[in-house]
């Protein structure tokens, strides 16, 4: 290659944009007051959210708010956490259950099942794999 292709190139590689960093995945927590596996994944969410890292937990109960609004943990409106499990999940779902959204905000992992932080790691995998 010639001293003047490669300046050229080199150049160009400087100059280029630096792509955009992707949007993190988000893993949405579906529960209810009166489910009581849900209520455990509640007690046990500093591990979860801390297994989650660094995607944000989003609660999306459908029947009222999980816990008061914090600035760790995002919550959706009982009405828009419904909507979205019937969307993500189907008619008849059942509770617990967990969905991992890609950058796209597109499902790429369902969880039917309490959520613990192994299984964190398998939605993750999933979301990565495919």
């Amino acid at each position: 290659m010639r001293p003047l292709s490669i300046l050229v190139l080199l150049q160009a590689t400087l100059l280029a944009p630096a792509p955009a960093a992707p949007a993190p995945m988000r893993l949405v927590l579906f529960g209810a007051v009166w489910c009581a596996p849900c209520r455990a994944e509640l007690r046990n969410l500093p591990a979860l959210a801390g297994a989650a890292a660094p995607q944000r937990i989003t609660l999306a109960w459908i029947d009222r708010p999980a816990l008061p609004t914090t600035a760790e943990v995002a919550q959706l409106p009982p009405a828009q956490a419904a909507r979205l499990a019937r969307e993500l999940l189907g008619e008849g779902y059942g509770l617990p259950a967990a969905v991992m959204l890609d950058a796209g905000g597109r499902a790429c992992a369902v969880l039917r099942a309490p959520l613990t932080p192994a299984a964190i790691a398998g939605l993750r995998k999933a979301c990565t794999a495919g």
